[in-house]
């Protein structure tokens, strides 16, 4: 479980830390360039609207779950769009199914035998890892967060823990944290989660 929690953190904290991690994950998706305080307070007020669905600034048990499942289906739906167009890249002859050839065929930028990764994956390579996010995080990310346990999250709870995992990587103390400091944070957070 503690593995879990610190992996879940990290992502926050790599990933411009948003409302529970929805768009952030460790396959290219964190972000590329300095990131401030205040971008990290942005991101967590665009994704914590998106989510409460009645717009009383505050996120319910129910609210959360209708937007995790939203995501799930979003996601889903995407990982078949990906599929069919993978299928479609490897049926060389368009006849709707793969022969030996077709999938072991070598493609343009990949090397031998890695052009089907991505179908081993779901179709999506490494995306998987964005059920990481709020959407697919599942019921603990919105006990975590609800810290007075009230029911409900609002916009200070949502956004205390990624302003920790900001705070932690900005070991400067300027209100940005660089690409080497997220980097160094990563490693040190890497480090501990393996001691675990």
């Amino acid at each position: 479980m503690k593995k879990y929690l610190i992996g879940a953190s990290l992502v926050a904290l790599l990933a411009v830390p948003a409302l529970a991690l929805q768009h952030g994950d460790m396959h290219g998706h964190e972000a590329k360039g300095p990131t401030t305080r205040a971008d990290v307070i942005a991101k967590v007020q665009q994704h914590f609207a998106k989510v409460d669905a009645n717009k009383d600034g505050a996120i319910t048990r129910a609210e959360f779950d209708a937007h995790r499942a939203a995501m799930k289906a979003e996601w889903q739906a995407r990982r078949a769009e990906r599929r069919a167009e993978h299928f479609a890249m490897l049926d060389t002859d368009k006849n709707g199914q793969l022969s030996k050839e077709e999938f072991s065929a070598p493609r343009a930028g990949h090397g031998e035998g890695d052009h089907h990764r991505g179908m081993h994956h779901g179709g999506m390579g490494m995306m998987g890892g964005k059920m990481r996010g709020m959407g697919m995080m599942g019921g603990d990310w919105f006990d975590r967060i609800d810290a007075n346990k009230d029911g409900r999250v609002v916009f200070a709870e949502a956004q205390a823990i990624p302003l920790q995992m900001f705070d932690k990587a900005d070991a400067n103390k300027d209100g940005t944290v660089t690409p080497e400091e997220r980097k160094a944070a990563w490693e040190k957070m890497r480090a501990e989660w393996k001691a675990r």
